[in-house]
């Protein structure tokens, strides 16, 4: 198959001389011009000009034109398809893209063909158009562009595209439905994100239930939502035998010191996956520090044992019928209607358990009454606690500078206002809290020495309050 013009391409009805990127894109199309075929990995035949080529790529240079002078006028291409072809010529022709060329369908192809012919500008402008789609499409774009790069790429890649996707995917929390992450996606998320510094949104265990609910999808095929929970094993042996060969290139990414003991006793070590070693060692480990926890001893510089890989990041939760709240489509910006005068409750959509410390930032947007910033159990009832008189639950700084829990409060010397940054650090190894504003922090909280062993994050906010959650770097 050629692919050399186009239906009346070769009529170019402006007239010459007027836009020099207009009349170098005609010879895209000019059969004059044409002196050497490019043959790309689709079976598709491109004709093209060597002058152009040789003298705006270095790569297609040393392709053309070999150390003992011989020219080569017809190029085999094995990992490179028409479609990217066509855009990079565009490129190399005129220095543009036209806007409509790249779609999420082709873009990690023509990234892969950037990169091959080392067009660093090609680069730059196909990074600006993913950050720009992931930022305008729903969240399983980036699982779907992941999976597709680490296909082209392999799982050993690294570049920028890599880092932008990982990062985006991150950001995610990963629940047990079927989505566009392939296993590879997945190995490859876990493999940059493992003992990594990211702001990440899933716990431990969840990554560990997310990857046994996507591996029986593919082994068993099917597309329930299996009611009875991912940990069922109730299959052939064969079958078990095919799902534990599915989880096994995933098992050097998985910290199982980041669940708890019962999560491993119930829910890991049944499956008889992961090295009877390893297990104990784990055992071990969080043995010790529960014996540490107790004695008033820990290792916070390297928060291994948190619940959570890298710096935590977490989204409001939404509620379908209550409509004086505007959440943002990342889930990370929050607004209360002008109309509505009573306080609102929202949570994040992430629990803190067991150990380690635990950081997050809330920037205030716009402050027009009180707002309160803190933690509360998983077991509050924020409906009951928007009708109660004081207007917050849990355990909260409040932007008066007060703290409060309950029916208790105390100054506490941290007022915050408008586009004040208010940091949250939790330390669950020591059930204990405090806050920072723009950087300055405070004590610990003294008074509370009864936070839950489960807590979420919680902000009340009221009329025209507007903020966001980050992640704290």
């Amino acid at each position: 198959m050629t692919a050399s013009s186009r239906p009346d391409a070769n009529q170019n009805n402006s007239p010459r001389g007027k836009s020099l990127e207009n009349d170098l894109k005609q010879l895209l199309y000019d059969k004059r011009f044409f002196d050497i075929k490019l043959r790309c990995s689709d079976e598709v035949v491109i004709n093209a000009c060597k002058a152009i080529l040789s003298n705006r790529c270095n790569v297609f240079n040393n392709l053309i034109f070999d150390e003992c002078g011989k020219i080569n006028n017809d190029i085999k291409f094995y990992e490179i398809n028409s479609t990217a072809m066509k855009i990079l010529l565009e490129f190399l022709y005129t220095s543009k893209v036209e806007k409509e060329r790249l779609t999420v369908e082709n873009v990690v192809e023509v990234y892969y063909a950037a990169i091959y012919f080392e067009l660093d500008v090609l680069q730059e402008c196909i990074i600006e158009f993913i950050k720009q789609s992931l930022e305008e499409r729903d969240e399983d774009l980036g699982k779907k562009l992941l999976s597709q790069f680490v296909e082209k790429f392999s799982t050993d890649a690294d570049n920028e595209m890599a880092q932008v996707l990982v990062d985006w995917v991150a950001k995610i929390k990963l629940v047990p439905i079927d989505d566009s992450l392939s296993l590879f996606g997945l190995k490859y998320l876990l493999c940059k994100t493992f003992r990594v510094r990211k702001p990440f949104a899933t716990t431990e265990f969840s990554i560990w239930e997310y990857a046994m609910n996507k591996v029986k999808r593919i082994v068993i095929n099917t597309n329930s939502t299996m009611q009875n929970y991912p940990f069922n094993m109730d299959y052939e042996p064969n079958v078990i035998q095919e799902i534990k060969d599915h989880l096994k290139p995933l098992l050097p990414y998985l910290d199982l010191c980041r669940m708890e003991s019962n999560e491993i006793t119930d829910y890991v070590e049944p499956l008889d996956i992961f090295p009877t070693q390893k297990l104990l060692d784990t055992y071990r480990r969080l043995s010790q520090q529960s014996q540490s926890q107790s004695q008033g001893s820990r290792n916070l510089e390297t928060n291994e044992l948190a619940c959570i890989r890298g710096i935590p990041i977490f989204r409001w939760m939404l509620q379908s019928d209550d409509t004086s709240i505007n959440i943002s489509k990342d889930g990370f910006k929050l607004e209360v209607n002008q109309l509505q005068n009573s306080v609102k409750f929202r949570t994040g959509d992430i629990i803190f358990k067991g150990s380690g410390l635990y950081e997050w930032d809330i920037v205030i947007k716009k402050l027009s009454k009180i707002i309160y910033i803190g933690i509360c159990s998983i077991d509050e009832d924020v409906n009951k606690n928007e009708i109660d008189y004081h207007g917050y639950c849990g355990w909260v700084l409040g932007s008066d500078g007060y703290v409060y829990h309950k029916k208790d409060w105390k100054w506490y010397d941290a007022r915050f206002k408008e586009s004040d940054i208010v940091t949250v650090h939790l330390d669950m190894t020591k059930k204990s809290c405090s806050f920072s504003v723009n950087g300055i922090r405070r004590p610990n909280v003294s008074e509370w020495t009864n936070i839950s062993s489960e807590v979420r994050p919680v902000v009340s906010i009221r009329q025209s309050g507007k903020l966001r959650v980050q992640p704290h770097i």
